[in-house]
């Protein structure tokens, strides 16, 4: 990767891409948050299925069709997407109450969430 990561990369944000790669930022630390992937054949429409807290959009190529999710390490591989450019909108909820419950407490696991909706490129 030409920015390794964490070293490398900027803080406080919500999404960045980088050439075959993509970062979340979270509202907390030391926590698990589910994520759901879906994939769509074209570009869906805005998600309405809760209030997000954030959602941003990246364009993302992948190589191999494989995604992988790190936290401390490779802690998923998923293999949904063919080779080539792919667009990606993330959508994230619970921030502020992880934020509040990881200065507080230290652990908020599964209280963000996220969606990732992947399409083709055009």
């Amino acid at each position: 990767m030409p920015v390794p990561y964490p070293d490398d990369s900027p803080s406080g944000g919500f999404l960045t891409a980088y050439q075959g790669r993509f970062d979340l930022y979270s509202a907390g630390h030391t926590h698990t948050a589910p994520v759901t992937v879906e994939q769509w054949d074209s570009e869906p429409a805005a998600d309405t299925r809760m209030p997000w807290d954030e959602s941003a959009e990246a364009e993302f190529v992948s190589g191999s069709g494989e995604i992988a999710i790190w936290s401390d390490g490779r802690d998923h591989e998923l293999s949904p997407l063919a080779p080539g450019t792919w667009k990606v909108k993330v959508y994230c909820a619970g921030r502020e109450e992880v934020e509040r419950i990881c200065d507080d407490d230290g652990v908020a696991d599964g209280v963000e969430i996220y969606l990732m909706k992947f399409w083709p490129a055009s």
